[in-house]
């Protein structure tokens, strides 16, 4: 295969550049859509605690909820997840899986109050610092199918992207990668890019090459790994023991693993006498790592012993993430008809760091107390995922922001949750309902919890349990038609793959509490 010029330059800038390999308004939606968590009690009750207070689940649904301790107390969790997806495309299914153990939440409370007969219209107050697990990002996914003849193929969307620039093949993209192993090569008599193994090269050099429609088999691994965590440092008041206040500063970590795998069959020599592809394997790896900062301020109000509303609004958290990041293509020719049975091309490490704003939340609860019988509380919380912003001093997401805006929403979560007290028992149970974030898509992909739990509640400690059970649909394609609807493009009606994906997530946690 020919080289070119503009390829060494390429080269000469890999691992330098790196923008627009990873940042998308995907990691818009994927550090924004965060699920509830906290102790297995507020678990158990689905999370529905903007109203309740009086427990470690505050430091994420309420600070305000503090100023209701009337004890110091510290609590540590640990928890066992299982996730499964099932897939489907192309009319065939597959399923994969993976479970993981999990510290979700640690958290300590010292509170001062004062004693019944001393005066003082603020009674009470709390320090507390918690940990809190707001994503787990262990997951295994696996897709599998036959691409129908006259649909586009990696090698095809690769020939794309190539000539789509100036440049032509790109070292920031899978261009450059198909084109040092020969999925796509140059035309020099027409002046474009083409995929050889995909296509029929007539005799005559001044007839145009056209479309070999194939069927061919493929299939895809994604593993994804780490979580989204945050520190709080809260503090919550009592007044009167009516109005509780609180406020919190949270540092959030973030540490995002991603290996992808995809694979191809080559077309058929009945099919495409022209190639001797066999098959290819493209593997991508990122990781994104980085710390982010918010505030949030609540209140809660007990207008009697019966009732009590809690409101909570929490500032966009600003994160600074780098990505790291690397992509590598092998492909197996038939033996013997190229000089090379088998080509090999990969990109330098990359690193890339930028900003994320995620959006401003804001929620409401109210709780029912049933006597000494237990309680039912309920909440609801507005998010508008369009808000959220991608930046660098590097590079402009102008791009990424727009699909931001045009592909997401703003989305109502809704929690509610009850327990019922049997002398030292708890149990618990709730349901959750997470709005879709997606403004036009071809499946729902709201989010629905069912958890349960129970307890057991001593004078100087307390156990508790819950389980939570989460599904919901995504959908996901591993490369688009960049020429889909041109007129002008071979490729203009060419469909590509679309995964849809079926989500479910069972985790189990137990929660050890120490009151002093």
């Amino acid at each position: 295969m020919k080289k070119y010029s503009f390829l060494l330059a390429c080269l000469a800038l890999l691992g330098s550049a790196g923008k627009g390999f990873a940042q998308s308004e995907t990691d818009v939606l994927r550090y924004s859509r965060t699920d509830f968590g906290g102790t297995a009690r507020s678990l158990g009750l689905s999370g529905a605690n903007v109203a309740l207070g009086g427990d470690a689940g505050s430091f994420s649904a309420n600070p305000a909820g503090l100023g209701l301790f009337r004890r110091s107390e510290v609590t540590v969790s640990a928890g066992l997840n299982f996730n499964e997806t099932n897939s489907s495309v192309f009319g065939t299914s597959a399923m994969d899986n993976r479970n993981n153990l999990n510290i979700p939440q640690v958290g300590i409370v010292i509170t001062t109050r004062k004693a019944d007969d001393e005066e003082g219209d603020w009674r009470s107050g709390s320090f507390g610092l918690g940990l809190t697990r707001l994503n787990n990002f262990n997951q295994r996914m696996t897709y599998r199918g036959t691409s129908p003849r006259g649909a586009l193929k990696f090698a095809e969307y690769a020939d794309q992207l190539a000539n789509s620039t100036t440049e032509g093949a790109n070292a920031f993209d899978e261009s450059y990668l198909a084109y040092e192993t020969g999925l796509i090569t140059f035309d020099e008599a027409g002046g474009f890019y083409y995929a050889p193994d995909y296509s029929v090269v007539p005799a005559n050099e001044n007839d145009p090459i056209t479309r070999a429609l194939v069927a061919t088999p493929f299939q895809e691994s994604i593993v994804t790994s780490g979580s989204q965590n945050q520190w709080d440092l809260s503090y919550g008041a009592s007044f009167r023991d009516k109005l509780f206040l609180g406020a919190s500063i949270g540092i959030t970590s973030v540490r995002f693993k991603q290996t992808r795998t995809y694979s191809e069959t080559g077309p058929t020599v009945a099919e495409s006498p022209q190639s001797g592809l066999q098959n290819f394997r493209l593997q991508d790896n990122l990781t994104t790592e980085g710390t982010g900062v918010m505030l949030k301020v609540g209140a809660i109000y007990r207008p009697s012993d019966v009732l009590r509303l809690g409101v909570a609004v929490q500032t966009p958290t600003w994160y600074t993430l780098v990505d790291q990041y690397s992509t590598n293509l092998t492909v197996n020719y038939t033996t013997g008809m190229f000089t090379n049975d088998v080509e090999y091309a990969t990109t330098d490490l990359g690193e890339f760091e930028y900003n994320l704003t995620t959006p401003f939340r804001a929620s409401g609860g109210a709780a029912v107390f049933l006597g000494k019988n237990g309680f039912i509380t309920a909440d609801v919380e507005y998010v508008n995922y369009a808000n959220g912003r991608l930046s660098s001093n590097d590079a402009s997401f102008q791009n990424a922001n727009q699909a931001a805006r045009n592909s997401y929403q703003s989305a109502m979560n809704y929690r509610f949750g009850a327990e019922a007290r049997i002398d030292i028992f708890r149990l618990r149970g709730g349901v959750g309902l997470y709005g879709d974030p997606m403004k036009n898509s071809n499946v729902d992909q709201s989010k629905t919890f069912f958890t349960g739990g129970f307890g057991l509640r001593q004078t100087n400690y307390f156990i508790d349990a819950a389980l939570v059970y989460s599904k919901y649909k995504s959908l996901y394609s591993p490369y688009s038609n960049l020429e889909f609807g041109s007129p002008d493009s071979v490729y203009d009606e060419a469909i590509t793959p679309l995964t849809e994906n079926k989500h479910e997530n069972t985790n189990f946690v137990v929660t050890f509490g120490w009151n002093f």
